[in-house]
């Protein structure tokens, strides 16, 4: 199972942001979306750059979130649409048919409409309260079977978890898990990657 890591520089400040990163790829984590919607473009961009340095250097992959143009600059593994962002058949023609297409979605209809849209999978929540979603109500486990007996494409979960939840949501059978908070907030991201990832490996096997 895949474990994503979803940036956020909110929670710490830039020297930090990429050594939190670079920790969290050491301890095993697969794919870094960079998720920063409140900078200009070309802060991303030069951002994503130094990003990508890191997840080439370990062998992950990076993908943008929203920014189709960051993404095709920087020569992304993907990208990850959200409410507003281009129709997924849109981005396809502008990214190519190799790189990996993704859509956040919180209800099962908008999981069926990514998936009949063309998109590679689906980021799906949040299923856990969260701290970067005070005061919004969790979609819980239920949400997220539901989700997968509805869509073929694989499936990311994301919201509230932790080395203490992962297991109740790989059980479902999902791709992979994504954590934001818990990773920035860390005083060792690395620990925490390694946990998450042999609690998923477990509870697989």
């Amino acid at each position: 199972m895949e474990i994503h890591l979803v940036t956020n520089l909110h929670l710490c400040d830039e020297r930090r942001f990429l050594w939190v990163i670079e920790e969290a790829l050491k301890g095993g984590v697969d794919v870094v979306q960079l998720r920063e919607k409140h900078l200009l473009p070309r802060d991303l961009y030069a951002l994503a750059l130094q990003v990508k340095t890191l997840t080439a250097k370990y062998g992950k992959k990076l993908f943008i979130n929203r920014s189709v143009e960051v993404a095709l600059a920087v020569d992304a593994h993907g990208v990850n649409l959200s409410f507003g962002s281009l129709p997924v058949p849109q981005v396809r023609e502008i990214l190519g048919t190799t790189k990996i297409v993704g859509v956040s979605i919180h209800s099962v209809a908008e999981g069926q409409e990514a998936e009949k849209n063309g998109a590679d999978y689906c980021l799906a929540g949040h299923v856990f309260p969260s701290l970067c979603k005070p005061g919004q109500e969790a979609r819980g486990l239920l949400f997220l079977r539901e989700l997968t007996e509805a869509v073929s494409i694989p499936i990311i979960a994301i919201g509230g978890i932790d080395e203490n939840t992962i297991e109740a949501v790989a059980s479902l059978g999902i791709a992979g898990v994504a954590v934001m908070s818990r990773f920035f907030l860390a005083d060792n991201p690395r620990a925490v990657a390694e946990k998450l990832k042999n609690c998923s490996f477990t509870k697989q096997d």
